[in-house]
């Protein structure tokens, strides 16, 4: 084989070509691709002049950097310190998101629904994965190159190869955006979404061409060095998911066309195969390992590559050549246009966007400002440019619309069983309306069916284009069987049946602090069977509420902060049958470690009662203990009070997590709690004696359709209790 390529050479040089050209052809693979480094690092230690390389998903994506300058060294260390959940994900990143957005989930906890998309038909996402969070990452990787369009200009001439999914036909990008290109190559079908290139869908070119050898033939290569880190398909799969289904289909397409593309290798071409036994395409937290396999089988094509090795004079003239790192010129900005096929107003989006004109372009923080404006959750993709007309620089930044454009169709369904005699249900669906004003108003109508009938509806209005004030009119009927515990007959059912409305205004102060005021008026009814007690009574309330949540997971938080603070007057002055004042807070704490996670929980609440009639408070404002991680040991409802202090230590520990896709792919959890509190009435004082303790253990998951757990909670030798539960957040 030496032989052969050592004449080759000569014979190439004796028809006045100084050396031969080398292209470098990377496959897909996924994490698998980390390899590739490895092999760089190898042809630039034995002096391989590279002259084009030509990609395939993974592969565009290494190669991409490398033809953009990045040194072998310089793209490891971006691979190993990225943490790649950030970028491939599922879902919005919660602590981004408007707290509007987050108040849904507290409703609406599993990740069920269909949206509405503008033609007023119900679709569903095009792809499982985010596209912009990703695609924004390759952008800021390719920075230092976004001025150069023609992928011939870069340090080294670059192909990425995408497939087209209506037709499958394999698509070389070679200029355009180096980032969106990179995206193209990579897009998972039915993982990431498509992108559109010049009018065409763009997804992973490992569909159409995993090993692009013949790309690199009509480049005019000579020798083609080709690297595959293609991923066997397992024969013996066990199909338990859709996501298994759609790794399955990608990996036997890539292998099949892989294994086609290698066989018009030539005795003169050089094969890499990365011996990556035990590492799947998903394994971003494996690259470091992945990296140094690539290394150690490339070591083995020493021999091999040394003939095409140049001396160190003629390769530091290479270096010089095709290593050397282009740095995109620094602009001023001379006018901003926006492009907006959504219904939010461009002032919307101008108020997001830092960037002046008559300021240096500044990509960083316009990338910042894009992602933070993606959050809104309004947009499919929100893309940029710089356009030269008559001499002025103007950036163009393009909106679409998202696949909900027009609103979500929203299903929760949860279930509790204590294994003690109560079990209960909840089905809830709901429509939430987009595109009601270019201001970002919504309207959201909620039914609920079960162990509470429930009917609520209300209009969110932003009032200003930075969407901080706002106005929140809303009307809600409810119907709900408590378990209430009295001192003289026993825990008694209480039906409650109540209506009324009411209107708020509130400021945003950030994605993850509200403060809100709202004036209520309420009707209901209690009746207690056993006792032939029947009542209706009247509140008028006054509530002033501030709610910090900067979680990252509802159910399941690893980092960030909940805290509520809710101050309410009820008064008889207002035409109320209740007088009364109450102060109540929350708050909890996740800290992480790996897969550990300590979470502090408590409660405070006190009420102010003006008034000596037993009922002075409504059934709604009573504070109650008892039911899963609510004092464990106790059943649902146990205690009941117009005071509360409560507080719990959870510990959880990660099972299994849900890799790139998240809480799709159901990570599952163990760990126990650890619970203290008590509950009094008026004319009482707390005392620490009287706090009540219990612990529970559980194994929970966090599943599509909300948290699941199934718990034993024990406080003594006569209270214990057995949960099983699905849906709503405890």
């Amino acid at each position: 084989m030496k032989f052969l390529v050592f004449l080759f050479i000569v014979t190439v040089a004796l028809f006045g070509e100084s050396r031969p050209k080398i292209a470098l052809v990377l496959s897909g693979g996924g994490a698998r691709g980390g390899a590739h480094v490895g092999v760089l690092k190898v042809l630039e230690q034995n002096r391989i002049p590279i002259d084009m390389i030509i990609g395939t998903s993974m592969g565009s994506f290494m190669g991409g950097l490398y033809a953009a300058g990045n040194t072998p060294q310089e793209i490891q260390k971006m691979l190993v310190s990225t943490n790649w959940h950030e970028y491939i994900r599922a879902d919005m990143d919660r602590k981004k998101i408007p707290m509007q957005r987050k108040l849904t989930e507290y409703t609406y906890q599993g990740k069920l629904g269909f949206g509405i998309s503008a033609n007023n038909e119900l679709v569903l996402p095009t792809g499982v994965l985010k596209r912009e969070p990703l695609l924004l990452k390759f952008s800021e990787l390719t920075a230092n190159v976004a001025d150069i369009k023609d992928f011939d200009k870069l340090s080294i001439p670059f192909r990425a190869v995408a497939t087209d999914i209506k037709n499958g036909d394999e698509v070389v990008l070679k200029s355009g955006s180096l980032a969106e290109a990179i995206y193209a190559s990579s897009a998972i079908p039915g993982g990431l979404q498509p992108i559109d290139i010049n009018g065409i869908d763009l997804v992973d070119g490992g569909v159409s061409d995993n090993i692009p050898i013949d790309v690199a033939r009509k480049m005019g290569a000579d020798i083609i060095i080709a690297v595959d880190v293609s991923e066997n398909f397992s024969s013996t799969l066990d199909v338990n998911s859709y996501l298994v289904v759609v790794g399955q289909l990608v990996d036997i397409m890539m292998r099949k066309n892989a294994n086609e593309s290698i066989k018009h290798l030539t005795s003169k071409d050089i094969l890499i195969t990365p011996k990556l036994d035990g590492y799947s395409g998903l394994d971003a937290d494996k690259y470091a390992a992945i990296i140094e396999r690539g290394y150690v089988t490339a070591l083995k094509s020493v021999k091999q590559l040394q003939a095409l090795s140049l001396s160190k004079q003629e390769y530091a003239k290479y270096r010089k050549k095709y290593r050397k790192k282009h740095y995109a010129k620094k602009f001023i900005i001379d006018a901003i246009e926006i492009k907006n096929e959504t219904h939010i107003s461009n002032e919307v989006i101008k108020k997001m966007i830092r960037q002046k004109t008559g300021t240096a372009f500044n990509d960083k923080a316009l990338r910042e400002d894009i992602l933070k404006l993606y959050h809104l959750t309004t947009f499919d993709s929100i893309t940029y440019k710089i356009v030269k007309s008559k001499g002025k620089n103007i950036l163009l930044i393009t909106t679409e619309p998202s696949w909900n454009s027009n609103g979500d169709v929203l299903f929760s369904l949860s279930l509790d069983d204590d294994f003690n005699g109560h079990s209960a249900y909840s089905l809830k669906v709901g429509y939430l309306m987009y595109g009601i004003n270019s201001l970002g108003a919504e309207w959201r109508t909620d039914v609920e069916i079960g162990k509470k009938q429930r009917f609520s509806t209300e209009f969110y209005q932003p009032l200003d284009y930075s969407q901080k004030w706002y106005a929140r009119p809303f009307l809600s009927y409810e119907k709900m069987t408590y378990i209430v515990p009295t001192e003289s007959v026993g825990n008694q059912e209480l039906e409650s049946r109540g209506y009324g409305g009411g209107l708020a205004f509130g400021l945003n102060l950030s994605r993850s602090l509200r403060l809100e005021l709202n004036a209520a008026a309420y009707s209901d009814k209690s009746d207690v069977n056993l006792v032939q007690y029947s009542e209706e009574f009247n509140a008028r309330q006054l509530n002033a509420k501030v709610l910090f949540d900067s979680l990252d997971n509802y159910n399941f938080p690893n980092s960030g902060f909940l805290g509520k603070i809710n101050i309410k007057k009820d008064a008889k002055i207002w035409g109320s049958d209740y007088d009364y004042e109450q102060f109540y807070s929350q708050l909890q704490k996740p800290l992480t470690f790996r897969d550990n996670t300590l979470i502090i929980n408590a409660k405070l609440g006190f009420t102010d009662v003006k008034s000596k009639k037993e009922n002075a408070v409504t059934v709604y404002d009573k504070f109650l203990l008892g039911g899963m991680f609510n004092l464990s040991g106790y059943p649902a409802n146990s205690f009941a009070g117009n005071n509360i202090v409560f507080t719990s230590m959870m510990y959880r520990y990660r099972i299994k997590n849900g890799g790139f896709f998240g809480s799709l792919g159901v990570p599952l959890y163990g760990g126990f709690t650890l619970e203290g509190a008590s509950v009094w009435g008026d004319g009482k004082d707390f005392h620490i004696d009287d706090i009540k303790s219990s612990a529970s253990l559980f194994v929970s998951a966090d599943t599509p359709l909300g948290a699941f757990y199934f718990t034993y909670g024990y406080a003594d030798e006569k209270h214990n209790n057995l949960y099983l539960y699905l849906g709503e957040k405890f």
